[in-house]
């Protein structure tokens, strides 16, 4: 069963850098898109059993094409994501209040997104570990940090034109929820880059540009690509935060977006 739902709802004006995509095969739409953030009062709860196909999505968004010739089983990591339970939210709109609607239709409205984080070593969630480990493989320190270190992937995932305002309580109330003790998160950070200016970076979710702006290092990879346009490509960084930075990273958010 589901925990009550975490009602957070963030009042806001959309900024323009901080939308995200909804799938590597809608990139043409969303490069032409990026900037038509809507503003929508979200609320936030627990993952459920019925969120599975919502997190699956989330999860082939965040990895794109190149999960599916990955060691990463995105169906297991769903799973594990939502029977985790103590931790972790997802968005959706509330229905409105003048219908007669209870509030356990609160789980039948669509997600919009997700915040969550997936601990792994050598034990638990070893798929993780071992992806991470290849991706990093030319990179001593990274190595290092990922067996010598407590770490967890952070799950940050939402549809495109969602802003970033969102993020925030949804970072604090994670950090709160978790009974846990972590030295590092790993953000898998979704990037677009200008092919005729390849310093032009777009974070796809804004937020992110600040974890790495705090980060240890961070280790860009080229994703298997569908349907790139002529202007963007894609690119995704993964990036090694200490957790010791987490308070400044929330402050620096919060300075960013004028919550």
């Amino acid at each position: 069963m589901s925990r009550p739902s975490k009602k957070q709802k963030p009042n806001y004006e959309p900024e323009p850098s901080s939308s995200s995509s909804s799938s590597e095969n809608d990139s043409d739409q969303e490069e032409s898109n990026k900037q038509e953030n809507i503003q929508i009062d979200l609320e936030a709860r627990s993952l459920v059993d019925t969120d599975h196909s919502a997190i699956l999505y989330f999860l082939e968004q965040s990895f794109g094409n190149s999960i599916k010739k990955s060691i990463l089983d995105p169906n297991q990591l769903a799973k594990q994501l939502i029977t985790q339970q103590s931790f972790g939210s997802v968005f959706y709109q509330p229905s409105d209040s003048t219908t007669d609607e209870t509030d356990d239709d609160d789980d039948e409205s669509p997600v919009l997104g997700v915040c969550s984080l997936l601990p792994f070593d050598q034990q638990q969630n070893k798929q993780i570990h071992s992806w991470l480990l290849d991706k990093c493989s030319d990179n001593g320190q990274a190595k290092n940090i990922l067996h010598d270190t407590r770490c967890g992937l952070f799950i940050n995932e939402r549809y495109m034109n969602i802003p970033a305002e969102i993020s925030l309580p949804a970072i604090r109330t994670l950090r709160l929820e978790m009974s846990f003790e972590l030295d590092y998160w790993i953000v898998h950070a979704k990037l677009r880059l200008n092919t005729s200016d390849t310093s032009t970076i777009y974070y796809v979710n804004g937020e992110e540009e600040i974890f790495q702006q705090y980060s240890t290092l961070s280790i860009d990879y080229n994703p298997a690509q569908s349907n790139n346009n002529n202007e963007w490509t894609h690119r995704r960084r993964i990036i090694f935060v200490s957790t010791n930075k987490l308070d400044e990273i929330c402050s620096n958010i919060e300075q960013k977006l004028k919550i």
